[in-house]
C-alpha cells in the first residue's frame, strides 16, 4: 500500500480509516470486511486477479496519533496469500497548516512475486478536495523505491448515506511509471456496517512483466463492519 488514502485497502482504495472506528475497548478498536476484485492493485502493479479476500484492522491511540495492524488474507488461483501493514498516522502542523502524517511498513504476498516495503507520508484536506505524497521504498537487494501522489474529492449524494468519491493516483518508480485513475462508493447501511464498490481504470509501463497494467479496468465491492 503506497498510499494514506488508508491503513488497510479494499482493492486499492480506503474501506476504513482510524477515525471511523467503533470502540471495542477504551483503546481498542477493530475493523473487519469482505471483498472481491477482479484485479488486485498495490503502488500501480498489478499483484494478483480475481480473488476475494477478508480483512481485520485493529487500531490503538499510540503518542497522539492512532497506531495499527491490518491483515488482508486473499483467496487467488487456488491459493491463500497474506498482505500485513503495520502503521502510525498522527496530525502534524507545520507553518500552521496541519497535514495527517503516516509512517508504515508493508509486507504484499503475492504469486507475481512479493516484497516488504517502508513509507512515509503526508495528506491535506482543501476545501474541495484532498491532496497526498507518500515516499516508498522496498526492502533488500534491489529494492525499488518511488513517490506516489495522490487526489481525491467526497461527493455526497441525494441517498441518504451515499457517499461517492472520484479519485486519482500516480506512480513514479526507479523502474516504471503507473496510473489510476476511478471512482469508488460507500454506502452506509447501518451505524457500523458500510458497503464500497469502485470502478478504475489502471495502466503502467512494467512490460513483460507479471504486474503489468495496460489499459485495465478494475472492479471490485466489499462490506466492512466495525465492532
Amino acid at each position: 500500500m503506497k498510499t494514506l488514502i488508508s491503513l488497510i485497502t479494499m482493492l486499492g482504495v480506503a474501506i476504513c480509516n482510524a477515525g471511523s472506528h467503533a470502540t471495542l475497548a477504551d483503546s481498542v478498536s477493530v475493523e473487519a470486511g469482505i471483498a472481491y476484485s477482479n484485479t488486485s492493485t498495490s503502488g500501480g502493479l498489478a499483484i494478483r486477479d480475481d480473488s476475494t479476500s477478508a480483512s481485520i484492522l485493529l487500531g490503538s491511540p499510540l503518542s497522539g496519533g492512532v497506531a495499527s495492524v491490518g491483515i488482508d488474507l486473499h483467496r487467488a488461483d487456488g491459493e491463500t496469500e497474506a498482505d500485513v501493514n503495520i502503521a502510525w498516522g498522527v496530525p502534524l502542523t507545520l507553518f500552521n497548516v496541519t497535514l495527517d502524517t503516516e509512517v508504515y511498513f508493508q509486507k504484499i504476498d503475492s504469486s507475481y512475486g512479493g516484497w516488504e516495503e517502508v513509507g512515509v507520508g503526508a495528506t491535506y484536506g482543501f476545501d474541495w478536495f484532498e491532496v497526498g505524497a507518500t515516499l516508498w521504498h522496498e526492502l533488500g537487494s534491489n529494492a525499488g523505491y518511488g513517490v506516489e501522489l495522490t487526489a481525491s474529492r467526497e461527493l455526497t449524494t441525494p441517498v441518504e448515506g451515499l457517499t461517492v468519491s472520484p479519485f486519482i493516483a500516480v506512480n513514479f518508480a526507479d523502474s516504471y511509471d503507473a496510473i489510476e485513475v476511478g471512482v469508488s462508493a460507500d454506502y452506509q447501511l447501518t451505524d457500523d456496517a458500510v458497503v464500497s464498490a469502485k470502478l478504475s481504470f489502471n495502466d503502467n509501463d512494467a512490460d513483460g512483466t507479471a504486474y503489468s497494467l495496460q489499459k485495465d479496468w478494475v472492479v471490485g465491492a466489499a462490506l466492512t463492519y466495525s465492532f
